[in-house]
């Protein structure tokens, strides 16, 4: 539970107009033998009831009423007043009768007494019945009369009794750190914004820092702001990154400049102004390096050059409240000094469902190889023009591609409103692509020219909608086109024969299939110009040069030709395999048709190869022994053509030409058709008038 703002014990000063605030902390070594005294009273307590505990008796060790008061609510991170568990202090016996009767708390039982009281006596009982009438109903429920009015005021806030949580009493060090913990965090709860000021420092990455204070913010739920500090301006585009991997003319790391992120305080808009409070200053403590649960942590000010300032506003008027490396030294808890566990973090990886569902799309679209070459990235680093600074959602890369996606998504108008503001002045300078909902059209209107929108609708943006608008938006093709080494690529080609499909689309740099039949076009043209033989792109072979592709067919028809004009797919590709580097079944299927060979399914998973009807009898002919080890392969029954019926008149028959086809020596023999037997059982047929 929050301190309250009232019982901290403050000083306010007054220096050039500016009215500053600072609450009183208590030093390592300040008041040791009062709060020795106050947690010594706490020992000597346990197990007595809320109603015999000295309540006067804090503000007498402190000498302080507020602080006393504040104090005790830092020890009820180790104490608690706690009622027993029912049904004490009831004897075995008296709880089994309890439970007869149904009554499992003390509720229950002021229940059973009013329907007792509302039944035999109408509602009332006089001061000379109430006795004898409550002695009376707890006799009938097998209790005694002192148990009764025990369980009666069990729930009582004045019945219950202190507690220790701890394995341990805390020592005085850590009850003054809790102290000055929940204090500052009592005063950052009611700021309206707190500004912190990062200098940059040899050796840190100013912009590494900067993503993860957004980060931070970003996961607790706290509105932030972003800019340069007013001292300097930096002359160029700039990105946050420590190494120039992507294009940028100016980095943040070179421009040596301070930056200022501003935390907003509650708004009513944002929900409970107390849950909102709560979420700022969690943030606040984990930059100022502290956790309640951990005996140590890493403070960014060791890192970075970290100073800041709240305005906390007292009576309508605002107050500033320094934060620098004196206050966070006096929040931290030495190392080996103990903590009662708290829970600290709100571990909620994404804004929104929104973009955790577009995370999740276009992971499995990158699964499925359907991103055109395009990585998603999470949480990139800020961009910076002027004092301008926009921290985008997601980055898209691609070689040395970057292209970012800022979600425009949050409903507040001021909010997109402020985000319109960021865009324009970023226009032209930095490749970004937008998602905004459809309603929030009129807000964002102008900029469409500027920047390719991915307007969506509802709570879901479509990961395949957003490659193509990156894809028609910043199409680098022609650059990638342009810079192919051809002469290495038909060299390449020629000496290996075969570049498997993958390998091939990287080295022609194409990511759809659009771009691929463009790149092996080009490649084309220009063996063509130097009078060589263009290779040639086959689907699941890869890129292939044309002697090897007819050395293959010739390899694949030759073998058919041996197993007798039919081979099993599987086994023609284990045939190649011994003069190639292992073939896909979808390859070999290429091969056959390009060697005019024909592919027969007896099922999705059972294929032959097998040569046309009159290649198959020249092979006969010549006395072609086929392998042996290949005829015996198992094969399936091949389906059949139906046998059709006809009718004339009243009487059934089998068709001539299915029961005698051409080629069967029975045909004409002079059988009638009325000689027929009647047809199978469920055959199909067709009655013919």
């Amino acid at each position: 539970m929050r301190l309250a703002l009232a019982d901290i014990p403050k000083r306010f000063t007054r220096r050039d107009g500016l009215v500053s605030v600072t609450p009183r902390l208590l030093r390592p070594r300040e008041a040791r033998d009062a709060l020795a005294a106050l947690i010594g009273l706490y020992e000597a307590s346990q197990g007595l009831a809320r109603a015999d505990f000295p309540d006067d008796r804090p503000a007498q060790i402190t000498g302080d009423i507020r602080m006393a008061r504040c104090l005790s609510a830092c020890l009820g991170d180790w104490y608690q007043w706690t009622s027993e568990p029912w049904p004490q202090p009831a004897t075995p016996g008296e709880a089994a009768a309890l439970a007869l009767h149904g009554i499992d708390s003390p509720g229950a039982l002021r229940l059973a007494l009013y329907d007792h009281v509302n039944a035999a006596h109408g509602g009332f009982l006089s001061a000379a019945t109430r006795e004898s009438t409550l002695g009376a109903f707890a006799a009938s429920l097998s209790l005694s009369r002192a148990t009764f009015d025990a369980l009666l005021a069990h729930d009582d806030p004045r019945a219950a009794r202190l507690i220790r949580l701890s394995a341990a009493p805390p020592t005085p060090a850590e009850l003054a750190a809790r102290y000055n913990q929940r204090a500052v965090e009592a005063l950052l709860a009611s700021a309206s914004e707190v500004s912190w000021r990062i200098a940059p420092r040899d050796g840190v990455s100013l912009g590494a820092t900067v993503k993860r204070v957004c980060f931070l913010a970003r996961r607790m739920g706290v509105s932030y702001e972003v800019t340069c500090d007013d001292a300097g301006r930096p002359d160029a585009r700039m990105v946050a990154e420590r190494v120039g991997q992507y294009a940028a003319p100016t980095t943040l790391e070179r421009a040596r400049l301070p930056v200022v992120i501003t935390l907003h305080g509650p708004r009513e808009m944002m929900g409970a102004a107390n849950q909102y409070g709560d979420r700022l200053a969690r943030l606040c403590r984990a930059l100022l390096g502290y956790r309640r649960d951990l005996p140590s942590a890493a403070a960014l000010g060791d890192v970075v050059a970290l100073s800041g300032v709240a305005t906390i506003h007292f009576h309508g008027r605002p107050c500033l409240f320094a934060l620098d490396e004196r206050l966070a030294r006096l929040l931290r808890v030495k190392a080996g000094e103990g903590a009662a566990n708290q829970d600290d973090s709100d571990a909620v990886a994404f804004d929104s469902a929104l973009e955790r569902r577009l995370h999740a799309d276009f992971a499995a679209l990158e699964r499925a190889g359907e991103t055109a070459g395009w990585r998603l990235e999470r949480e990139p680093e800020p961009i910076i023009l002027g004092d301008t600074i926009l921290v985008p959602d997601f980055a898209l890369t691609r070689e040395n591609r970057r292209v970012y996606l800022e979600v425009a998504g949050f409903w507040r108008p001021d909010y997109r409103a402020r985000k319109a503001r960021k865009l324009a002045m970023l226009r032209g300078a930095v490749a970004l692509v937008v998602a905004a909902p459809e309603e929030a059209r009129s807000e964002f209107v102008g900029l469409d020219a500027g920047y390719p929108f991915l307007w969506y609708r509802g709570d879901a943006i479509s990961a395949p909608a957003l490659v193509g608008a990156i894809e028609r938006a910043y199409d680098d093709f022609p650059e990638r086109l342009a810079a192919l080494d051809f002469p290495r690529l038909l060299a390449e080609v020629e000496r290996r024969g075969v570049i498997p499909t993958t390998e091939a689309a990287a080295a022609l740099r194409g990511y759809t299939r659009a771009e691929l039949s463009r790149a092996v076009q080009a490649l084309a043209d220009y063996a063509a110009s130097q009078g060589a033989a263009a290779p040639e792109w086959l689907d699941s072979l890869g890129l292939c040069a044309p002697a090897t592709l007819e050395r293959l067919a010739v390899a694949a028809r030759a073998s058919v030709m041996d197993a007798g004009g039919r081979l099993a797919m599987s086994a023609l590709a284990a045939l190649l395999a011994a003069s190639q580097a292992p073939l896909s079944e979808a390859a070999v299927e290429t091969l056959a048709q390009r060697a005019g060979m024909c592919i027969e399914r007896a099922s999705l998973f059972s294929a032959e190869v097998v040569i046309p009807g009159e290649a198959r009898s020249e092979s006969a002919e010549a006395g072609a022994q086929p392998d042996p080890a290949i005829h015996d392969l198992p094969r399936k029954a091949q389906p059949r053509k139906l046998v059709r019926r006809t009718h004339t008149g009243a009487k059934w028959r089998w068709s001539a030409e299915t029961l005698f086809p051409a080629e069967s020596p029975s045909a004409g023999n002079g059988s009638g058709p009325d000689a027929s037997p009647p047809p199978p059982r469920g055959e199909t047929c067709h009655q013919t008038k």
